[in-house]
C-alpha cells in the first residue's frame, strides 16, 4: 500500500533547511518568474485601459470577465489538485498564459493597438487557465515541507510573490515609458515560460490509492471538500471572513487605484508603478517578519486584527492628496494585508487534512474571488454614475471595519485559534 507522499516529503526533509531541499528551491524560482509576469501584465492591461483606451469605467468589465472563470473552474481546479500532481497542473497553467499572451504580442505588432473587447477575451481565458494554478500552488507546500514549516515556508513564497510584485509595476512601468508595450507583454511570455520550466521539475506523485481507488465523480470529490469545510468551524471561519473581505476591499483597490492615481493624485504611469511598488514593498516586509518570527500560535487573532489595520489604512488613503502620502498609507496597507493573510493560509493548510487540501485550498481561494465580480461590478457601477473614486474608497473601507468589528466578536473560533 502506497503511504502519503507528503509524509514521505517531512520524513525527508524536515531537519533541512527549506533552500536546501531541491523541490522547495525549485518553486521558489519557479514562484519568482511566474510571479514577476502575472504582476507585470495586471499593471499593463490595467493601465492600458486607463491611459491608451481612456476607458476607465470599463476597467472593471475586465477585471470582472477575468475573474468569474475563476470562481467556476477553481474548484474544479481543487479536486484535480488532491488527485494529480500540483507541480503538473502549475506547468500547464503558466504554458497556457504564455501562448495567451503571446497573442497580444501579435496583435500589437499586426494591427498596432488592443481592442477593449480583445483584452476581455483574453483576460476570460486567462482567468480559466490560472484557475487551475492557484489550487495546485497553494496546496504543494505542505507536500513540499513539514507542518512545523508551513509559516516560514508560506512566508518565503509570500516575500518572493511581493518582491515581484515590486519588480513587475517598476519594471512594466519603465518599459511602457521607455519601449512599449508589446515589448512588454513580450517579456511577460518569456517570464511565464521560464516559471513553466522550474515547476516541471518539481516531482509531487500522488499515491496509488488516491488515484486508483477513489471512483467519486467529480461533483462527488466537490461536494465532499465543501462538506469537510462546513464542518470545520475554524476552516469555516476564515472562509466567511476572506469572502467579506474581498466584497467590500478588492474591487476598489483593484480598480480604483489606478484611477485614484490619474484623477485624484493627477499622477503619472512612474507614479501608479511607484504607489503600485509600495504596496507590494509593505507586503514584503510582512511577509519577511512573519518568516523571521515563524509564527505558531495567535495566528487567528493576529489575522483578524491585521484585517481592521487593513480598514483603517484604505480608509486613510482616501483623504490623501499626495503621491508620497499615499505611497506611505498603501505600502501600512500592504504589510496588514500580508500579515492577515499568511496567518490566515498557514491555519487552513494546517488544520486541513492531507488528501483533502486542494479542495479547501480551492474553497478558500474561491472565497477570496467569489464575491469579488460583484465588488468589481459595484466599483465600476459606482463610477458610472458619478461618485468620486474617492469617496467610493471610503465607504467600502468604513464597511470592511464595521464587518471586521462584528466578527471579531461574533465568531470566537477567529480569536482563540492558534
Amino acid at each position: 500500500m502506497s503511504s502519503d507522499p507528503a509524509i514521505q516529503s517531512q520524513v525527508l526533509f524536515k531537519n533541512k533547511p527549506l533552500f536546501n531541499q531541491i523541490p522547495f528551491l525549485f518553486l521558489w524560482i519557479g514562484t519568482f518568474f511566474s510571479g514577476l509576469a502575472i504582476s507585470m501584465f495586471y499593471f499593463a492591461e490595467a493601465w492600458y485601459v486607463v491611459q491608451i483606451l481612456n476607458l476607465e469605467a470599463s476597467l472593471g468589465i475586465v477585471y470582472i470577465v477575468g475573474t468569474v472563470p475563476r470562481v467556476i473552474f477553481m474548484l474544479i481546479g481543487g479536486v484535480l489538485s488532491d488527485k494529480i500532481s500540483q507541480s503538473k497542473i502549475m506547468f500547464f497553467s503558466d504554458l497556457g498564459k504564455a501562448i495567451l499572451i503571446s497573442g497580444l504580442v501579435l496583435l500589437l505588432l499586426f494591427s498596432g493597438e488592443i481592442q477593449l473587447w480583445s483584452l476581455i477575451t483574453f483576460a476570460f481565458l486567462v482567468g480559466i487557465i490560472d484557475a487551475f494554478f492557484w489550487p495546485a500552488s497553494g496546496s504543494i507546500i505542505p507536500a513540499l515541507v513539514s507542518k512545523n514549516s508551513l509559516t516560514r515556508a508560506n512566508s518565503v513564497i509570500q516575500t518572493t510573490n511581493q518582491m515581484t510584485s515590486i519588480l513587475g509595476p517598476m519594471a512594466a512601468g519603465f518599459i511602457i515609458v521607455g519601449f512599449d508595450y508589446t515589448g512588454t507583454f513580450a517579456l511577460i511570455t518569456l517570464l511565464f515560460i521560464l516559471g513553466s520550466v522550474f515547476v516541471y521539475f518539481i516531482k509531487v506523485n500522488k499515491s496509488t490509492d488516491d488515484i486508483s481507488g477513489n471512483k467519486n465523480t467529480l461533483f462527488s470529490n466537490l461536494k465532499q471538500g465543501i462538506n469537510y469545510v462546513k464542518n470545520v468551524p475554524v476552516l469555516m471561519a476564515f472562509v466567511l471572513k476572506t469572502l467579506f473581505l474581498n466584497l467590500f476591499f478588492t474591487g476598489p483597490l483593484i480598480v480604483g487605484l489606478p484611477i485614484f492615481v490619474k484623477n485624484v493624485l493627477s499622477g503619472e504611469t512612474l507614479d501608479y508603478s511607484f504607489i503600485e511598488a509600495s504596496l507590494a514593498s509593505g507586503m514584503l516586509v510582512g511577509s519577511i517578519i512573519l518568516g523571521i518570527m515563524n509564527l505558531k500560535r495567535k495566528r487567528g487573532i493576529i489575522s483578524v486584527t491585521a484585517q481592521m489595520f487593513i480598514a483603517i489604512c484604505f480608509l486613510a488613503l482616501s483623504f490623501s492628496q499626495e503621491v508620497w502620502i499615499s505611497v506611505i498609507v498603501v505600502a501600512l496597507l500592504g504589510f496588514a494585508m500580508t500579515i492577515s493573510n499568511i496567518c490566515a493560509v498557514s491555519i487552513i493548510q494546517h488544520e486541513a487534512k492531507p488528501e483533502m487540501i486542494g479542495r479547501v485550498m480551492s474553497i478558500q481561494t474561491v472565497s477570496s474571488m467569489g464575491l469579488t465580480p460583484i465588488s468589481f461590478g459595484l466599483t465600476s457601477l459606482c463610477l458610472s454614475i458619478g461618485i468620486g473614486i474617492e469617496y467610493v474608497i471610503m465607504s467600502s473601507a468604513i464597511l470592511l471595519l464595521i464587518f471586521t468589528v462584528c466578527i471579531y466578536y461574533k465568531i470566537p473560533t477567529l480569536r482563540s485559534v492558534n
